[in-house]
């Protein structure tokens, strides 16, 4: 199953590489109910439902898949689908990386490691970024990555933390030398855990900016339990 998991991501590869702005994907890595390790592929297309059907069409003929969800949806129902995934009271911990390529090194790295995963609640996916990210002056930095990767631990008993903590700091370590260096700031825990400079890496270049408008109007910090940009006045 693991081989065809590397196929499944080559392909997902190839297929997300040349994308309009109109279709963004995601794929991941999970257990099924049953305990088999799948794969699944998520696609969401804001436009006209002819165009979509073309766009998705190779999608749709690579499998067969164990099921195909596609379909036309409110994008409400589509932004919930993933939420049974993380249930209240279940243990979680998330780190990430973003990635301009997804190579080959970097999906036998993945696939191997899900391989010895440490929960069968725990997964990890590719979400789609670039597009009209890459565009625009905002506050979000990462306008060179193609993909965020994310892998999340979850587990139940809070006994169990110590091991499913490590498979996920294990992985990301793993996964270093195909990051770009950035995270998105989502994906992190707060500067006693993840320290200083991986937290300034998720703004990037932005920065200094971004402190020059939190010293105006922030300066003393009050919005300060997140991952937090510190006032220098």
């Amino acid at each position: 199953p693991f081989q065809k998991a590397k196929e499944v991501l080559k392909f997902y590869r190839d297929f997300a590489s040349s994308l309009p702005d109109e279709l963004n994907t995601a794929a991941g890595v999970l257990t099924s109910p049953e305990g088999a390790p799948v794969v699944g592929i998520l696609a969401c297309y804001n436009g006209p439902i002819e165009a979509g059907e073309k766009a998705l069409r190779p999608l749709r003929e690579f499998g067969p898949p164990l099921a195909d969800q596609i379909r036309p949806m409110p994008y409400t129902e589509f932004q919930s689908m993933l939420d049974p995934l993380v249930p209240p009271r279940r243990q979680y911990y998330e780190k990430a990386h973003f990635m301009k390529e997804i190579s080959d090194g970097a999906i036998d790295t993945m696939v191997a490691h899900f391989a010895k995963v440490t929960s069968p609640l725990s997964f990890l996916f590719l979400q789609q970024t670039g597009g009209a990210m890459q565009r625009g002056a905002t506050a979000y930095a990462h306008r060179d990555a193609m993909y965020n990767f994310i892998f999340i631990s979850a587990w139940l008993d809070p006994g169990e933390s110590e091991i499913h903590i490590r498979w996920t700091r294990e992985l990301w370590e793993a996964m270093q030398p195909f990051s770009t260096g950035g995270v998105y700031v989502n994906s992190i825990g707060r500067e006693a855990e993840e320290g200083a400079d991986l937290i300034r890496s998720a703004y990037g270049a932005n920065y200094p900016r971004l402190a020059v408008l939190k010293n105006k109007y922030d300066p003393t910090n009050i919005f300060r339990h997140t991952q937090n940009i510190k006032p220098t006045v």
